[in-house]
């Protein structure tokens, strides 16, 4: 690795996934196994003496929820743009009600809409893929429900 770009461009990589690694409580061997590398090359990527190819950069974004460009230096911030406002507090509610009529009531709850979207207690962002997989799981329990697709549509 000789290219002064590519020297900087694997310090870079390497301080921004050491950082990630443990900012997700993660050890390089679990790295390694989520993205299907061996831990090796995890501890070579970290340790800037060489680079991953394009489809472990990608996986390494994903796994982290940060965008490569952020991963190779090109964006200052770590926040991926696909992502979504999931009521988590709610969720949780809905997914143990007992009947669909419980799961109605609670949903007719929130019914109210504004303008402005007052972040509930209890909410997170996440994936738009992964809010998506949990709200359709909890709407599965009550299909017959008039509420249950009101999970996946943006309200407005």
């Amino acid at each position: 690795m000789q290219d002064p770009d590519r020297r900087a461009l694997a310090q870079i990589l390497a301080q921004r996934l050491r950082e990630l690694r443990a900012h997700h409580h993660l050890t390089q061997d679990e790295v390694a196994r989520r993205i299907g590398c061996h831990e090796s090359a995890v501890s070579r990527w970290e340790a800037s003496s060489r680079l991953p190819p394009c489809t472990d950069v990608l996986a390494l974004a994903e796994l982290y929820g940060v965008s490569c460009d952020y991963l190779l230096g090109r964006k200052e911030q770590p926040v991926n743009p696909a992502v979504a406002l999931l009521d988590q507090a709610l969720l949780d509610r809905l997914a143990v009600a007992p009947d669909v009529e419980t799961f109605d009531a609670i949903v007719l709850e929130r019914a109210e809409q504004t303008a402005w979207l007052p972040v509930p207690e209890g909410a997170v962002l996440l994936p738009v893929e992964q809010a998506m997989r949990r709200a359709r799981a909890v709407a599965d329990r009550f299909p017959v429900s008039r509420f249950a697709d009101r999970l996946f549509r943006p309200r407005g």
